[in-house]
Formats: structure tokens, C-alpha cells, sequence
């Protein structure tokens, strides 16, 4: 079957999702080698996948995120997405695991404009995560593991869709932002969450 080319470019954008956590082979190095060659990036980038080849919508660029059916949508760096100040796409698709095979069951698109954006952080603002982003990289794992939980507490009550996430660790100081899974179908897609076996994307079938 051939695969159009849309289709192939949300595939290797969903393959960015995944890849700082499992390496699936040769086949997916080159998909992803051919990728960076074509746009003239890397998955370090701010997008997976650049307006430029969002031919549905030109310009506007997309991210890309596969979850296990049941946990949070996890958004990655919370400074960055706080700092979101254009028009965007986020296509969220939801997996159960069959032995060692992903079987998508859920799969939504969601457009977000710069307002609707800030409007869900709800009293959560940028200053109080670059803050708590500064504070945590500075004196022991210990200090800086208190002093994160008690401050992410805090800020979870100040918008009723994100969490703040910090992970703190010998590896890491970072500050992370999700969405739990309940929220993200109650506040985004406005409905119960429910699996599919007939997904569709921008309107047309999706074939797995």
C-alpha cells in the first residue's frame, strides 16, 4: 500500500515521541536521518513537526504525542510550553500494549490559538515556572526534591488542566508539565473517555 506523503509525515513526527525512549532499529534511524535531512532539523527542536510540512494547515506547526491509554499526556519542558505564543496543533494518540506491539485505540487533534493556550494555565505564569526552573538547579538533591514538591504543589492549584511536574534527580533537574488523562478528556475533547477501533484524523480514516 502506498502510504501518502502526510500520513508517512505524521508517522515519523509520532516516531519523535518515542525515540528517547526505545530504539526500534536500523529501519527507524534512517526514517529519522531522512527526516532531519528533509527539514534541516533535529528532534531538539521546538516542534515534532514544523509548520512548513503541515500541508493541512500551512505554517502551523504540530506536536505529536503517543500515550499509554489511561496516563497523563505529558507535554515535556514546562518554561517551553508556558512560553507557546503561536497557533498550534497537538494530535494525541492513545495505545494499549498487546505482547511487544503498540495498538492504537484513541487518537484526537486539538487547535490551539496563543490565548486559549494561556487561558488553560489558568494563574500559573511564566516567571513562577522559570523560577521554580532556576531554584531546583541549585544545592542538594534533597533541598532541591523539598523545596519542588512543596512549590509544584502550589502551583497545581492555580490551573485546573496542567500539573507541574519537577524531576530531580543525579541525572536531572528539570520541570515538566502534563495533563492528567481524565482533564484532558473532560476539559479538551469534552467527553467520556472512550476506545475506538475506527480512528479517524483530520477527517479521513486512520490505518493502522
Amino acid at each position: 500500500m502506498t502510504i501518502p506523503y502526510f500520513s508517512t509525515v505524521l508517522f515519523l513526527g509520532a516516531v519523535a515521541v518515542l525515540w528517547g525512549k526505545e530504539r526500534q532499529g536500523h529501519g527507524l534511524d534512517f526514517e529519522q536521518e531522512v527526516w532531519n535531512h528533509l527539514f534541516d532539523r533535529g528532534y531538539t527542536d521546538e516542534w515534532d513537526i514544523p509548520g512548513g510540512a503541515n500541508l493541512r494547515n500551512p505554517g502551523v506547526p504540530i506536536s505529536v504525542k503517543l500515550i499509554q491509554w489511561g496516563s497523563s499526556v505529558y507535554l515535556g519542558d514546562a518554561v517551553r510550553q508556558r512560553s507557546i505564543r503561536e497557533p498550534f496543533e497537538l494530535v494525541v494518540g492513545f495505545y494499549e500494549k498487546d505482547g511487544e506491539e503498540r495498538k492504537l485505540v484513541a487518537l484526537h487533534q486539538l487547535e490551539f490559538s496563543p490565548e486559549e493556550w494561556d487561558r488553560y494555565w489558568g494563574d500559573i505564569s511564566l516567571e513562577e515556572l522559570e523560577e521554580l526552573s532556576s531554584r531546583i538547579k541549585g544545592g542538594s538533591i534533597e533541598q532541591a526534591q523539598e523545596y519542588a514538591r512543596v512549590r509544584a504543589s502550589e502551583l497545581r492549584e492555580q490551573s485546573v488542566v496542567f500539573s507541574v511536574n519537577p524531576k530531580i534527580n543525579k541525572d536531572q533537574r528539570r520541570v515538566q508539565c502534563s495533563v492528567p488523562f481524565r482533564i484532558f478528556y473532560e476539559t479538551w475533547i469534552g467527553e467520556e473517555p472512550v476506545k475506538s477501533e475506527d480512528l479517524e484524523l483530520w477527517g479521513r480514516p486512520w490505518d493502522q
